[in-house]
Formats: structure tokens, C-alpha cells, sequence
């Protein structure tokens, strides 16, 4: 009697499941999942800031050490130090002063130091402000649903599920 109820119950399952011998299983598998992660400054901002402000500094910090030129001490001061600089420039084309020629070529690359080391700074600032981030697939363990038919008892047949998590 036991050996007959398995088998009218694995009958009536496999066919509300529609699952014969023939269908032999079925999987189903779960996607990828994909994760948006934000951390530390962004790198590509933070390069170019880095490059684009320290080598005009580093260009201005040399003028100022070796200059003779009061108003070239303010060189020593970052990002503002060029506009400074530009403003207290001494006169030209006097007794005793530099001639002019010179004086417009420094004042042109006072004003080009001035718009690096802004740009610069403002990129570094920017990496802070605007994170770097990435898109990371993780893959989860597959998930997987197995309905195939299964033995039942000695001599019976049936529909046999098994889920991995």
C-alpha cells in the first residue's frame, strides 16, 4: 500500500510539474550581481592636478630663490603668489631699471604660472570632491534548482527537487 501511495503521489507531482523521463531535469540559475563602489579620490583628477600644479610651482619656487627681484619673493606663496607677484613688479624702461622686453616675457609667464597652479589646485581639490568609482561584479554562488525524476522506494517512481544556495 505505502509502495502504491509513493508512486500515485511522484505521478500526480510529475505531472502538475510537467517533468517525464524524457525532460531528464531542469536548472535555473541566478545572474551576476553587480556593485557600484566609491572610494578614495579620484585617481585621474588627482594626476593631472598634481602635474599640472607642481610643475609650474616648482618653476616658481626656483625664480624666487635666485631672483633679484623683490616682488619675486611672493612666488614662494602657492596658487596666489604669481597674481601677487604681478601686481608689486617693479617699473621698467627707467634709469637702472630692466628693460621692458623682459619684464612683458615674465609678466606673460607669471600669468600662465598663475592659471596652472589655479587649475591645478582646482583638480586636486576636484579628486576630493568627486570620487573615483567603479563597477565590480560580483558573483554570487550559483543558485541552482534540480527537479528530475527520482526513484521512489524499491520499485517506485517519482519527481525529486534539490536547490543549492
Amino acid at each position: 500500500m505505502k509502495k502504491h501511495v509513493a508512486i500515485t503521489a511522484g505521478a500526480a507531482l510529475a505531472s502538475l510539474l510537467w517533468v517525464s523521463a524524457a525532460d531528464a531535469q531542469t536548472v535555473v540559475r541566478a545572474r551576476t550581481h553587480e556593485t557600484v563602489v566609491s572610494g578614495g579620490p579620484n585617481s585621474a583628477l588627482l594626476g593631472s592636478g598634481l602635474f599640472a600644479f607642481g610643475v609650474p610651482y616648482v618653476a616658481s619656487v626656483v625664480v624666487a630663490s635666485t631672483s633679484s627681484e623683490p616682488g619675486d619673493r611672493n612666488l614662494y606663496i602657492p596658487v596666489v603668489g604669481p597674481w601677487t607677484d604681478l601686481s608689486n613688479r617693479s617699473g621698467c624702461g627707467g634709469l637702472g631699471q630692466r628693460s621692458c622686453d623682459t619684464e612683458t616675457a615674465n609678466k606673460v609667464l607669471l600669468v600662465a604660472d598663475g592659471i596652472f597652479q589655479g587649475i591645478g589646485a582646482l583638480d586636486i581639490v576636484g579628486a576630493f570632491v568627486f570620487p573615483e568609482t567603479r563597477v565590480v561584479r560580483v558573483a554570487r554562488s550559483e543558485r541552482r534548482l534540480l527537479i528530475a525524476p527520482a526513484p521512489m522506494g524499491q520499485s517506485g517512481y517519482g519527481v525529486a527537487a534539490r536547490a543549492t544556495f
